[in-house]
């Protein structure tokens, strides 16, 4: 498990981690509590995309409260906040963004994910994605496509 301080990745954060190099692209915000995934994930992203990742949901709406995104990416299943709770204080927070929101699963383990990601209202993506299907389904979904 994660620790929800843990924000960003810093050089020597691991072997061979070091954090990508910003881009000038529309703002992404990634929320997922696994750092070898987010790594990858911003990685993979960082050509198109401003990327801020966050390790948990907490951290999430209280950066949403103070800074503005074009998209969010978040995994379904992390501890503290998972991914169906983030969205439902989202949806208030910010409706808007809220639509603009890709989920990213290993797959529907319980009831309660399985309706959530049946919901017509509800983008998203199961592991293990596609970086080009992923950056192309998140620019349609800003709008940018």
């Amino acid at each position: 498990m994660i620790p929800v301080q843990m924000l960003l990745l810093s050089p020597g954060d691991g072997p061979g981690l070091t954090p990508p190099a910003p881009s000038k692209g529309a703002r992404l915000l990634l929320i997922d509590d696994e750092p070898m995934i987010a790594m990858l994930i911003q990685r993979s992203l960082q050509k198109s995309w401003d990327v801020t990742w966050l390790a948990s949901g907490v951290d999430a709406l209280e950066r949403v409260k103070t800074e503005a995104f074009d998209v969010v990416v978040c995994d379904l299943m992390m501890p503290i906040m998972d991914g169906m709770q983030f969205a439902k204080e989202l949806e208030v927070l910010n409706p808007s963004l809220r639509l603009r929101t890709m989920f990213l699963t290993g797959g529907a383990v319980n009831d309660a994910s399985e309706q959530f990601l049946a919901r017509p209202d509800v983008k998203y993506m199961s592991k293990p994605l596609s970086m080009k299907d992923l950056d192309a389904a998140l620019k349609k979904l800003a709008g940018l496509e």
